[in-house]
Order: structure tokens, then sequence, then C-alpha cells
């Protein structure tokens, strides 16, 4: 039987879900092969690897990549985890430009990766994108980035069709309480945005868990995926099928 530690590449690591998933991942024993700014203070350990890259920069990617994973063959999973909020308020106020750079990070950089995995034939078990349910529930005042995961979510859709091979899923993971939670938690309440108003009462209860203490369950969930949802399928980790695993 095989001792070698389980694979796992995440974008965004020094931070939020990715810095939690890294965290947990380590612990499981697992080697962490990481993508982000600026790199996360871990400690030392020979299980996690890094190279800087930042996915506004389309010219990183492929690079990086490569870097990253020099010989690697295999993954066991990918996390694409990595997104930016952009501005919060009607898409009118939200600029072509400022809109353009939430989808390079949220979509393309996405692509990027994945074309980059696949032309190297890594073989690849699953890939889970980190989704949210702005890309399913038209919520006024999330204007770019509720198009950019609505975007994503057919991008995973499609790559499940191209790589029959490997199990795709988006995957909203509810309210966790990261920067981007002190990003829409600062906005002055806004009768147009009744939607600010609600994360705020759920931030520092039970209804918004940390990095930290959802990364179990997350990755717990996120390896039972192939199980419960057809590949390339959008799920959210508070609903039916998913709602009771992991718990």
């Amino acid at each position: 039987m095989s001792d070698k530690p389980k694979r796992i590449l995440i974008t965004g690591v020094s931070s939020g879900i990715g810095l939690g998933l890294t965290r947990e991942c380590l612990q499981q024993n697992w080697a962490v092969y990481g993508t982000a700014r600026h790199a996360p203070d871990l400690g030392k350990t020979d299980r996690f690897h890094f190279v800087t890259c930042d996915l506004s920069k389309e010219k990183e990617i492929v690079s990086a990549m490569r870097k990253l994973l020099g010989s690697i063959d295999s993954l066991d999973l990918a996390v694409l985890n990595a997104g930016i909020l952009g501005p919060f308020g009607d898409l009118r106020e939200q600029s072509q430009e400022e809109i353009e750079r939430v989808m390079q990070v949220n979509v393309w950089a996405n692509k990027a990766i994945l074309d980059t995995l696949f032309e190297r034939d890594v073989k690849i078990r699953q890939v889970v994108a980190i989704s949210s349910s702005a890309s399913v529930n038209p919520c006024r005042g999330w204007g770019g980035y509720a198009i950019s995961k609505a975007a994503l979510n057919m991008l995973i859709s499609l790559a499940a069709t191209e790589h029959p091979e490997t199990h795709f899923c988006s995957l909203a993971p509810g309210l966790v309480d990261t920067a981007m939670q002190d990003q829409l938690c600062s906005q002055q309440s806004d009768p147009r945005f009744p939607s600010l108003d609600r994360l705020k009462a759920k931030r520092g209860t039970a209804d918004m868990p940390d990095s930290g203490e959802i990364a179990p369950r997350l990755l717990t969930v996120m390896q039972q995926l192939p199980t419960y949802i057809t590949s390339g399928e959008y799920a959210d980790l508070r609903r039916p099928p998913l709602s009771g695993l992991g718990v």
C-alpha cells in the first residue's frame, strides 16, 4: 500500500478559504501546491510548495503553474479558490475596466490554469471551483462578481464535457468570514442593497464561520462530491444533497 501523500493544488492560499484549506490539508498530511500574490506564514514544512502569482496578470499564470508543478504528473484535487469581489453597487456604477478585472481573476485565470494543467497532461481526479450563490440568485449590488461567478459555473460545466476523466464541480461554500466580508460589511446600509444588512447580522454567528472553522468540513465534502454531484454541476454546501455531509 502506497504511503504517497495526496496532492492538492490551491489558488489564493495566503488568506481566507485558501489558507484554511491549506492548513487543514497539511494537518492531514497532504502535499499542497499553492499560489497567491503573497506567501502564507505556515512555519517549516516540506509538504507545502509555493509560487507567487498575480492572477490579474495573465502572462504570469502559465509560467507560475509550470514552475509550481514541475514534473508532477497527477493531482488528487485542484481547488480554484482565488477570487475578488470588485466594486459593490449597481452595474451602472461599475466601470467596464473594473468588471474586466473581476472577470480576469474569477474566470479567465481559471481557464488559463486548467488549460496549462491539461496541456501538460496532468491527471486530475477532481477540480472544485469556489463559486457563490450570487451566481444563481440575482441580488442587487453584486454586479460584476455575480456575473463572473455565473461565467465560472459555465466554464466548469464545459470543462466537464471536455475532460470526462476528471470530476468537476462549482461549489458555493456559503457565508465564510473572510476579507471579502470586511469589504462588504464596511459598506454603509442602503435600502437598495438589503443583502448587506443580512450579512452584517450574520457576522460573528454560527451562520458565518471563519475559514479555519469551515475548512475541515469543506475538505471532507469536496472529496465526496463525485458520489453526490454530476460532474460539471453547481452545488451549494448549505443545500441538499450536501447540507448533511461532513457535519
